[in-house]
């Protein structure tokens, strides 16, 4: 489980909102994981929120990465190198499933991919946004 503290603030306060909302729907999907002998409707609500995690994160990465070019931040290409790396591991999920199904394995693997990629992204590239915004003040 991924906690939230002010570590990750970034210096926006619309894109801290967005990786809240993010480490929420990846900590919730870790919540449905744990349950055993999930109904149809929460297989469904899985699938759900696996989509919801990829495209939520497509609207987030643009507005992300024009701030970061807006304000000239110095971690722009990182970022957008860091962006794709999470667009080709959902890539990777997304083969997985159609070849071997749609199973709580991979749904775990998805977690624990999702969690580590968006701490370490947030803590080691968009944090490098706040001194950026601050200076613009």
């Amino acid at each position: 489980m991924v906690i939230w503290n002010e570590k990750f603030e970034c210096g926006s306060p619309k894109i801290d909102l967005q990786h809240r909302m993010m480490i929420n729907n990846i900590n919730h999907l870790e919540g449905m994981l744990n349950s055993t002998n999930p109904t149809a409707e929460e297989c469904d609500f899985l699938i759900h929120l696996a989509r919801f995690l990829e495209t939520y994160a497509e609207v987030h990465f643009k507005f992300e990465e024009a701030c970061m070019e807006r304000y000239r931040c110095p971690a722009y290409k990182q970022n957008k190198e860091g962006h794709q790396q999470y667009r080709d591991f959902f890539l990777n999920f997304k083969r997985r499933c159609m070849a071997e199904g749609f199973r709580p394995e991979v749904l775990k693997e998805l977690h624990e991919g999702a969690s580590a990629w968006i701490e370490n992204h947030i803590l080691r590239v968009d944090t490098q946004l706040r001194p950026c915004i601050k200076g613009a003040a």
